[in-house]
């Protein structure tokens, strides 16, 4: 293992497992709300199946009630067809007709219909056509149907064109069950008397007294049937309590059809039937009917505990959405510590480079001056002369290592006379320059006074001409130039080297970067310089940039503010 250890690869293995973790969860959190969901809502719709098998049931009650007009003939019990009796055996009001119409205009009519012969005996008035040609050839199959002869008694509905009425009627069987007549009258239950529904919806208890937890609407009365039926369709929360449980105007939608689902009945009035919360049940006994109960949608809360679950997916999303972060975060400031182990190492290996050149070389001549091996004055001041260059060599670079290990950059802001600092500067570097042949020339008009920091200016100065000095060509020459434009004081360094290509400007100023640099190379360098440089330039609100020179090398240019004030300190 490198210097990092195993410590990185076990923490990209846990945020690798938050991830994993966080996933498993999501998901199995996920399959739990579906089947707890699919469960309540099955529940729920078993209770609104339960709802239409009740309304089906209580509705044939009422029926059975209301065909006591045939019992005389006895419905269900064997007889022989010489004893059959006369059609008016049937009551000549056989059942209630307040709400067919006025007598005059809805007169009763009753029959016997024999069998097999078709045979019809009617009493009272006799119906129209169309009517008779029904009871003559539908009635005859319908009577003849299992649940008709069980019932004793059915109803079927039909359109004439004094519109929907209904026909009921009972079947007379002999003791093998076969239909010897069918006895019938004319009637509007189901169609136009829809009071047995009425009755039904109001006092019929279909579901069970609510789980704890309803909450009573203080701001509503209870008995305020009106309210509750307008809000029926809505998903308000419900108003009232009731101990035997809520009226079902607060609970459900009832909706009657026909064989031709057509509504005969709905209460209350415009009430949702798109509910996915519904169940159906069939009444053949009554005309064909259909019985659908939906169930308003917040219903759910007050029959399951906890009510419908909602979905987590949002929230569970979020988690997995915050885990995927934090692991992104994590293998991000895991790659940042690796690349700073990896600069750490780097920077360690270039500056042990840097240090080893100068230092051997100080200590060969060191070592031939002591041992007297210099043959003439010449060699000995060129001796002297190595070693003061490679010495002002380790002190730069040794500046270079203190400005880079400074946390931030305090520096003293005042005039600064820019031209003396150039000045200045370039003697300091003339002994490095003169070593490698290269000339240092000054194009400065003065005054210049900028605002800013005389050693930085002067160690910015220093590292930009040590960076010309490195990857410059032998015998070279760089240029100093220094311009006052305005509230600017512009400073530049013009060398004659390779250049910098426009891909790689950016990266020169960030720590431990070299331009094809390696540590074997000629030219060293820990990769600090220009880093410095920017660093002190921001700390100066100044601005530094590279470009191209028009021969080919780099132009360094550092952008001051002017001294408002004039002169320098």
């Amino acid at each position: 293992m490198r210097a990092y250890g195993a410590r990185p690869l076990l923490l990209g293995a846990a945020l690798l497992g938050v991830v994993v973790v966080s996933a498993l969860a999501v998901r199995e959190s996920m399959r739990n709300t579906r089947e707890r969901r699919a469960a309540a809502e099955r529940t729920v719709r078993d209770y609104a199946m339960f709802a239409s098998y009740l309304y089906t049931t209580r509705a044939y009650l009422f029926a059975r009630e209301r065909s006591r007009a045939f019992d005389p003939i006895h419905p269900g019990e064997p007889w022989v067809r010489s004893a059959l009796p006369p059609v008016t055996v049937l009551a000549a009001i056989p059942d209630t007709m307040e709400r067919c119409g006025p007598r005059e205009k809805f007169p009763v009519y009753r029959f016997r219909l024999d069998l097999p012969s078709r045979a019809i005996t009617f009493a009272g008035t006799r119906p129209a056509s169309a009517i008779e040609n029904i009871i003559r050839d539908s009635i005859p199959s319908l009577a003849n149907r299992p649940w008709v002869k069980k019932s004793g008694f059915a109803y079927l509905f039909v359109d004439p064109p004094g519109g929907r009425e209904t026909i009921a009627y009972s079947a007379a069987v002999d003791s093998a069950k076969t239909v010897l007549a069918v006895y019938g009258y004319r009637s509007c239950y189901g169609v136009r008397d829809t009071a047995d529904y009425s009755l039904m919806y109001r006092v019929v208890k279909v579901l069970p007294p609510m789980v704890p937890g309803y909450v009573e609407d203080t701001t509503r009365s209870a008995s305020d049937s009106a309210h509750r039926v307008a809000d029926a369709g809505s998903g308000m929360m419900m108003g009232g309590k009731w101990p035997a449980g809520m009226p079902a105007e607060s609970l459900l939608t009832l909706t009657i059809t026909d064989e031709a689902h057509r509504t005969i009945y709905q209460a209350p009035k415009g009430g949702a039937r798109s509910s996915n919360f519904y169940g159906v049940a069939p009444l053949q006994f009554v005309g064909g009917t259909t019985f659908l109960v939906s169930l308003r949608p917040d219903v759910a809360r007050f029959l399951v505990a906890g009510g419908i679950p909602e979905s987590r997916l949002p929230a569970s999303l979020l988690l997995l959405a915050g885990s995927i972060v934090l692991a992104i975060a994590g293998f991000a400031s895991l790659r940042s510590e690796i690349r700073l182990v990896n600069s750490r190492e780097r920077f360690l290996a270039n500056v042990s480079h840097e240090l080893r050149t100068p230092l051997q070389q100080i200590l060969i001549f060191v070592q031939l001056l002591r041992l007297g091996r210099t043959r003439t004055d010449a060699e000995r001041e060129r001796s002297l002369e190595i070693i003061e260059r490679e010495t002002h060599r380790l002190i730069a670079l040794s500046n270079s290592v203190l400005a880079a290990a400074k946390p931030e950059m305090q520096l003293t802001s005042g005039p600064v006379d820019v031209a003396s600092v150039v000045q200045t500067a370039a003697d300091f570097f003339t002994p490095l320059a003169e070593a490698r042949k290269m000339r240092i020339e000054l194009d400065v008009v003065e005054p210049s006074i900028a605002r800013g920091d005389p050693g930085a200016v002067r160690q910015i100065l220093i590292n930009v001409l040590d960076n010309a000095a490195k990857y410059g060509p032998t015998g070279q020459t760089i240029t100093i130039g220094v311009r006052s434009e305005g509230k600017i004081v512009r400073l530049w360094v013009d060398d004659c080297g390779p250049g910098i290509a426009a891909s790689e400007r950016d990266n020169v100023w960030k720590p431990f970067f070299r331009v094809g640099g390696t540590l074997d190379d000629s030219t060293g360098g820990a990769g600090l310089g220009l880093s410095i440089v920017r660093d002190l330039a921001i700390a100066m609100d100044a601005k530094a940039d590279l470009s191209e020179t028009p021969g080919g090398g780099t132009r360094f240019t550092l952008a001051l503010h002017s001294n408002g004030n004039g002169g320098a300190s």
